[in-house]
This record gives structure tokens, C-alpha cells and sequence, in this order.
């Protein structure tokens, strides 16, 4: 896995959960949304463990076809998405939002050894931008400049498709086979396995009674090491 300073390695990292632990704010608000305007026609109400379960990870219309799948129900885009973004900036504003620990430490050691770094999300760009904005350790500019111009947010095609990681590949001439990814969910593993990526998941913003189980089940989609802390990952590349 070692490999020498110069030869063009990349780190491709996934935002939510990843870096920031915007989903404890995320995925509550999208459930009482969903609740407002389907449980009625659902029969019931979508709690944040279920989400967790069977959506964690997805996004935008991916998750609106799947949420109508699993609730046999009509979910559109348009309704369940209105107006998102700026009132989750404005609930990221309001509480902060946590920086996953020794992240910005991990990256320096990165960079001085020669990595470069992509920004590769499910959710838009202003969202990871106004996380860091929001960062409870105030560091959040000092992450945003690891990654340059180097933004890329899936849209129509979304993780657990490869596409975004194929087309952030293609963007910066990253070589898949000196590039790594790290990732937090079974959506955003699948994409960056699919993508021919090795693949790094993090747990440290799982539930500490719940990353046995997560660690199994992102081992077996193909992640190549779980980890707790960033500083591992200078260790793995």
C-alpha cells in the first residue's frame, strides 16, 4: 500500500459523516419532513432508525425513489426537498457542527507526503461549504482549502452509483489505482469500490454500540480498512 511522494495520490473524501457530523442534524429534520407530508398515506411514521437502516447515505431523488418503494406511496422531490438547503444552513448556523477529530491533522500529513484531495458528496456543494463555514472548532476554512477547486457533488447520478467518483477521476487525472477514498455509509462504499477505488470507512461518528456491525457490514461491500480516527489514515496510505 505504500507508495512513494510525487506519483499523483489522490484522497477522495465524502463529506457527511466523513469529516462532519452534519447528519445528527441532516437526517432528523428529512424524517420529520417525510413524516409531515406522507405518514398519513404511509400508515405510519419513518423513525431515524429505520432511515438509518435502509437509507443511510442516499440523497435527493435516489431517496425519493426509495422511500416511495419501501412505503409503497408517491414521495416527490419537489415536496420532500423544498427549500432544504437553506434551512439546513440556517440549523448549522444555529448549532454548529462537530469536525471529525485529528481530520485537519490527517490531511496535513497527507499533503506533506505528496496526496492531493477531492470533495465527493451526495448532498450539494453548499452544504459541505457551510458545514465547514459553521465548524465548531473553527477550522472549517482551514479544511476548505485542502481541497481547492476540487468540489464535486453528485446531482442526477447519485452514490451508490460510481459516476460522481468516475467523473471527479476523470476532472482532476487522478489515477484510480494511486487515489483512496474514505467513506462512512454502504451507499458511499459501494460507489467508491465500483469506481475501483481503495477504500477507507470511517465509524468514528457511529454510535460506538453500533460500529461492530457497521464495520462487518462495510468490510463485506468491499472496504479495504475500518477506522475510528483520521490519524489512522496516514498509517493505511
Amino acid at each position: 500500500m505504500n507508495l512513494k511522494a510525487g506519483q499523483g495520490r489522490w484522497l477522495f473524501i465524502d463529506c457527511d459523516n466523513t469529516m462532519l457530523g452534519t447528519e445528527a442534524m441532516a437526517i432528523p429534520s428529512l424524517v420529520a419532513r417525510f413524516n409531515q407530508l406522507y405518514s398519513q398515506n404511509a400508515g405510519r411514521e419513518l423513525t431515524v432508525d429505520e432511515f438509518q437502516e435502509h437509507f443511510h447515505g442516499q440523497g435527493r431523488e435516489t431517496l425519493c425513489q426509495n422511500l416511495a418503494k419501501h412505503f409503497n406511496i408517491a414521495v416527490t422531490f419537489e415536496a420532500l426537498y423544498d427549500q432544504r438547503e437553506w434551512r439546513m444552513m440556517q440549523a448549522l448556523q444555529a448549532s454548529g457542527v462537530d469536525m471529525a477529530p485529528h481530520l485537519i491533522e490527517a490531511l496535513t500529513i497527507l499533503k506533506e507526503t505528496g496526496f492531493q484531495f477531492a470533495f465527493v458528496s451526495n448532498n450539494p456543494i453548499q452544504r459541505g461549504l457551510a458545514a465547514m463555514r459553521y465548524s465548531s472548532n473553527g477550522q472549517g476554512n482551514k479544511l476548505a482549502q485542502f481541497f481547492g477547486t476540487n468540489f464535486f457533488e453528485a446531482t442526477d447520478i447519485q452514490k451508490p452509483s460510481p459516476t460522481v467518483y468516475l467523473r471527479a477521476l476523470e476532472q482532476t487525472g487522478a489515477q484510480k489505482e494511486t487515489s483512496f477514498a474514505v467513506e462512512d455509509s454502504a451507499t458511499g462504499v459501494k460507489a467508491a469500490v465500483a469506481a475501483g477505488l481503495t477504500t477507507i470507512a470511517y465509524l468514528g461518528f457511529c454510535p460506538p454500540q453500533n460500529r461492530a456491525k457497521q464495520s462487518e457490514k462495510l468490510l463485506a461491500l468491499g472496504a479495504k480498512y475500518c477506522i475510528e480516527d483520521w490519524l489512522e489514515v496516514p498509517k493505511l496510505v
